[in-house]
């Protein structure tokens, strides 16, 4: 049809309509026949660049439903009008050629970048929608380019109905869910943003979800939750709809393995599964700390997960929006420490900034991991959902400190675990994004990231003197778990003459301090050596089936307080 209508013809009708002169280029070439691809290459700009210019001209044209049809509709239009004007006018001098753009002609200008959408709370354009509830505002979005791209390419290109976005509290995932909905909103007709931090039941959400997608300012919603699904799903197939769920986490059950519902919201599992395997046009996206069960059956064509990472560019600008410029070499050691973790880099910062004069390596030195308060209080969050075994593992990955094999860990735990078991509480932390997975051509290796390594540490040894605390107190084996069942590591023999010492176990060192600072409170450092002295010696016959690594990790940290 296109190539009936003149150049001049569908330039007139698109300033008409305010098309600026990038979005007229861009829609010229795709009714030419060229990919999103193609133009991108073309004009030396992102596909997604490419798509908000096609979004805005269909806007414009009040276009609106699902990415081809599109395309097709705004043919139909332009073809429709130039046969409207041709029957009411004289025929104007006729032009040989397609309406394309040439490739050779074409302008390389970069996209202008978006302008920052206004914090409001509910947005209508036409037909369309948005309703951004309590979204948190992203007008200063730092990096995360591959990470959009491939939400682009799920959402729009793979028609996903579900997809995840799974990470540890801090490391930006629900900002992230917010721009990858400002940036693809033209795609839909309705774009819709929730919290679920407050728990509501899933009646009270799907009412109201209804109420936002119906077109009627007060719908007919049914009493019943059956009913209330089936009209959703009416919707979602009627319209392109962007439904953005965060803090899925909230809904699940602590102190067992991952993914699994409170009693009270176990109904969001099965509407979970009738979203992902029911045919609609929409997509979800839930934003989690923790991966429901039922998602990891479902994954396929339709159903991703995505667990953003690689952040270190979104830190560098965190810091730069400081004023605080850290060497390459001192950044190698903020990631080594921090990790992904984007909220701890915002508060490291602001301490760089206001308490060391902007001086990262002295910040450095005067900290070997920094964690304030509230970085302290959500990985407690996150450590106090675990089931036992699973907090059993944590410990072990953290007394290790490097990467360690499955069948290393396995040989460690002094209480036996099947193969079987292992993996499922693997699986279940994976699915908490509290360990990473490093792969070898000849093995897999896990290990803690650094924040919650050196929170499980301090834990580990705050846990350990409490117990020797009691121990002495009340004489009792009874009274230790984590000196049983652990092994906090060992202090060699001495070195020979002329060469350095070996280093001592971390982790015991760090037990003898918080002894040290205990008993000068109270006084008796000597006598503490003593008493212990005492039980151990009681100990020496015992065998590990009896006390463990009891025995071991009194003696070693006998031979620190002594040294």
């Amino acid at each position: 049809m296109t190539n009936q209508i003149p150049p001049e013809f569908l330039t007139g009708v698109a300033k008409e309509r305010g098309v600026s002169d990038a979005e007229l280029e861009t829609v010229m070439m795709a009714l030419g026949g060229n990919s999103t691809a193609a133009i991108a290459t073309i004009l030396g700009i992102s596909n997604i660049a490419v798509r908000k210019r096609l979004g805005e001209v269909y806007r414009k044209f009040s276009i609106y439903g699902r990415g081809p049809g599109k395309l097709a509709e705004l043919r139909h239009q332009l073809f429709y009008q130039y046969q409207a004007q041709e029957t009411e006018a004289p025929a104007p001098t006729k032009t040989k050629g397609k309406a394309k753009a040439e490739p050779a002609k074409t302008s390389r200008k970069k996209a202008e970048p978006a302008a920052a959408e206004p914090a409001t709370e509910v947005v209508s354009t036409g037909n369309r929608s948005q309703d951004w509830g309590e979204s948190p505002d992203v007008s200063q979005f730092y990096g995360r380019t591959e990470e959009l791209k491939i939400l682009e390419e799920l959402i729009i290109d793979e028609s996903s109905r579900l997809v995840t976005l799974l990470g540890m509290t801090g490391i930006g995932k629900t900002v992230l869910s917010v721009q990858i909905a400002k940036q693809l909103e033209s795609e839909f007709e309705f774009v819709v943003w929730r919290s679920l931090c407050a728990t509501p039941k899933l009646e009270d959400l799907l009412g109201n979800l209804l109420q936002t997608l119906s077109p009627q300012k007060k719908p007919d919603i049914p009493d019943d939750l059956s009913g209330r699904i089936l009209r959703l799903l009416d919707l979602l197939k009627k319209n392109r709809c962007l439904i953005i769920l965060d803090d899925i986490d909230a809904l699940l059950k602590g102190d067992e393995l991952a993914g699994n519902y409170r009693p009270e919201f176990e109904n969001y599992r099965d509407f979970i599964k009738r979203i992902a395997e029911t045919r609609h046009q929409s997509c979800f996206i839930l934003v989690t700390t923790e991966e429901p069960a039922e998602i990891a059956l479902l994954h396929g064509e339709k159903v991703q997960t995505l667990q953003p990472m690689d952040s270190h560019e979104i830190a560098r600008e965190i810091f730069a929006d400081k004023g605080v410029a850290p060497t390459d070499k001192e950044w190698l050691e903020l990631v080594k420490r921090y990790g992904d973790n984007l909220l701890a880099y915002k508060v490291v910062a602001t301490t760089i900034k206001e308490f060391f004069n902007g001086n990262t390596a002295t910040f450095l030195k005067a900290t070997e991991l920094f964690i304030e308060d509230t970085l302290n209080q959500l990985l407690a969050q996150h450590f106090g959902r675990l089931s036992p075994s699973e907090e059993e593992i944590l410990y072990w990955l953290a007394i290790a400190k490097t990467p360690v094999t499955l069948s290393r860990l396995r040989e460690d735990m002094l209480l036996p675990v099947s193969l079987s078991d292992m993996l499922k509480n693997l699986d279940s932390l994976d699915r908490r994004a509290l360990i990473e997975k490093q792969e070898t051509a000849s093995d897999i290796f896990f290990t803690l990231q650094p924040l919650m390594m050196k929170f499980v540490t301090t834990k580990l040894v705050e846990n350990a003197c409490e117990e020797i605390k009691e121990l002495v107190k009340t004489q009792k084996l009874s009274s230790l778990r984590i000196l049983i069942q652990h092994n906090l590591g060992t202090v060699q023999t001495p070195a020979k003459k002329g060469k350095s010492a070996p280093q001592k176990p971390q982790m015991v060192q760090q037990i003898k301090n918080q002894l040290q600072l205990f008993v000068m409170r109270s006084g008796g450092y000597d006598e503490l050596i003593a008493q212990l002295e005492a039980i151990a010696g009681k100990l020496e016959d015992k065998t590990q089936r009896d006390v463990g690594y009891a025995s071991t990790n009194l003696r070693n940290l006998l031979a620190i307080m002594a040294g």
